[in-house]
């Protein structure tokens, strides 16, 4: 089995995140994969901080690799960080960012591999 959180845009204040890890990292995952999506501003604090096998999963990444993309992350930058997965399509923004449809995840899926 495959256990995802999406921590979307959480939490408020970066003295929370050492809580959190500590939270996963007393869960049992030796029965299943955990990806664990922390906010983009937090992916680097996190990245290395499981130690239960719990993988962090960026929420995002482009399609045209490292450039003049404001706000943008990276695949290369993330897999140079160790980062080996990526959450790409976010159901709850379909119709909200006309960029997130079927077509755009299609191509960062093949960019990313």
């Amino acid at each position: 089995p495959v256990v995802g959180g999406n921590w979307k845009c959480n939490p408020d204040s970066a003295s929370k995140l050492d809580g959190l890890i500590a939270n996963i990292n007393a869960c049992d995952t030796s029965k299943c994969d955990v990806y664990v999506c922390p906010s983009p501003l937090h992916v680097a604090y996190c990245t290395g901080k499981f130690t239960n096998g719990a993988l962090v999963t960026p929420q995002n990444c482009n399609f045209k690799g490292c450039g003049a993309f404001t706000g943008e992350m990276a695949v290369g930058q993330m897999k140079d960080m160790g980062v080996t997965q990526f959450l790409i399509g976010h159901s709850g923004e379909f119709g909200i960012f006309p960029m997130d449809d079927n077509t755009t995840l299609a191509t960062k899926l093949k960019y990313i591999l």
